[in-house]
C-alpha cells in the first residue's frame, strides 16, 4: 500500500478527547443500615447508540449511485485511489444518511485462481454534480487490502487459516492490520490503535466472534463493549454500532469501525483462500505461492526506505 503525498500534508484536526483506557466504575460506599436508600432508576434495557454505520454491499445493479461504466469513468479521473479495474459495489450510510461509495477488484477477486487473487476494497465520498458542471466529492476516503503473504504466516503460527487484512486511512501513515487469531468456539479479530496525539495509548480492540448465524462482533477494549457489527451476509449489509461517546467523536476509529465492515464481507472468501494455500505448505513449511510486489513492500524495512 502506497501512501498519497498530497493527504500527508493536509493538517489532521485534533479530537475533542484524547484516547483514554475506559476506566472502571468505583462502587458506591454502603450506607447505614437505618438510612433510606432512595430506588435506583432502572438501566434501559438496549445500551445508547451513539454512532450508527450501515455498510452495505449491492445484489444488484438498480441503484441510483450506479450508473455503469460512465460513472466509474468519473471517479477513476477524480482520484487515482480509483482503479480502472474497480467496479462500485455498495453504499456506507452513517446515522441513515448515505455518504460514500464501495469500490473493489471484483473481477480479480472471484474470478482469477487461486494463485493470482488479490483484493483491495476502498471507499469514497459520493461523487455529485453542481451547477457548474464540476463533480463535488469523491474523494478517498479509506481501504482495505488482503496480504496473502501475511495470511500465511499468521497461519502458520496459530495452525489455522487466518486471514491478514491491511487497512490505510489517508493522512495517517501507519498501515493497521485486522488479524484473525485462535479461538476454540467462534471468531476472534484483533487490531491496533496507535497514538496520534500526545496523550494517546497503544490500545487493543478485541473482536469476538458471536456464535450462530451470521457474521455478528461484539467489539472490547479490555472487558468494557465499545461497538458491535450486526452482520447480515445472505443481503451483505454489515451494521455497525458505537455505544462509547469518546470513540463516537473519533474520526479516525470510526473509518477503522467502517474498514473492519468492508473487510466482514471478504473474511469467509479469504478464509477459504488462504487454508488451501496453508495447507499445501503443512508439512514442507515451503509455500508456492508468489507474493506481488505490493504485497512485499509490506515487509521493506522502513528505516532502508529513508535512504
Amino acid at each position: 500500500m502506497e501512501q498519497d503525498p498530497e493527504e500527508d500534508k493536509k493538517v489532521r484536526k485534533e479530537r475533542e478527547k484524547a484516547r483514554t483506557t475506559p476506566v472502571k466504575k468505583k462502587k458506591a460506599a454502603t450506607k447505614a443500615p437505618d438510612a433510606k436508600i432512595p430506588e435506583a432508576p432502572k438501566a434501559p434495557s438496549k445500551k445508547i447508540v451513539y454512532k450508527k454505520i450501515d455498510v452495505n454491499f449491492w445484489r444488484t445493479r438498480l441503484h441510483d449511485e450506479e450508473l455503469g461504466v460512465h460513472q466509474q469513468l468519473k471517479y477513476t479521473a477524480k482520484t487515482r485511489w480509483f482503479s480502472k479495474n474497480f467496479d462500485i459495489e455498495g453504499v456506507i450510510s452513517i446515522d441513515d444518511e448515505k455518504k460514500s461509495i464501495i469500490a473493489f477488484n471484483k473481477e480479480q477477486w472471484e474470478e482469477s485462481p487461486i494463485e493470482e487473487k488479490r483484493l483491495v476494497c476502498r471507499y469514497f465520498t459520493i461523487m455529485e454534480e453542481t451547477m457548474d458542471s464540476k463533480a463535488k466529492g469523491g474523494n478517498f476516503k479509506g481501504g482495505v487490502e488482503l496480504s496473502v503473504a501475511h495470511s500465511i504466516i499468521q497461519s502458520f503460527e496459530i495452525k489455522h487459516a487466518a486471514p491478514v487484512f491491511y487497512a490505510q486511512i489517508p493522512g495517517v501513515k501507519s498501515l493497521i492490520r485486522f488479524v484473525r487469531g485462535w479461538r476454540f468456539i467462534g471468531t476472534r479479530w484483533t487490531f491496533p490503535l496507535l497514538p496520534e496525539q500526545k496523550d494517546d495509548k497503544l490500545q487493543m480492540v478485541l473482536a469476538k466472534g458471536v456464535v450462530g448465524p451470521g457474521r455478528n462482533y461484539k467489539l472490547y477494549i479490555g472487558k468494557k463493549l465499545i461497538a458491535r457489527v450486526d452482520g447480515k451476509p445472505i443481503k451483505k449489509e454489515y451494521g455497525i454500532e458505537v455505544f462509547d461517546e469518546t470513540y463516537a467523536k473519533d474520526k479516525t476509529f470510526l473509518r477503522y469501525m467502517i474498514l473492519f465492515g468492508l473487510a466482514c464481507n471478504f473474511m469467509d472468501e479469504a478464509r477459504k483462500v488462504v487454508k488451501r494455500l496453508f495447507k499445501k505448505m503443512k508439512a514442507t513449511g515451503t509455500s508456492d505461492y508468489k507474493i506481488p510486489k505490493t504485497e512485499l513492500d509490506l515487509f521493506r524495512n522502513p528505516r532502508m526506505m529513508r535512504r
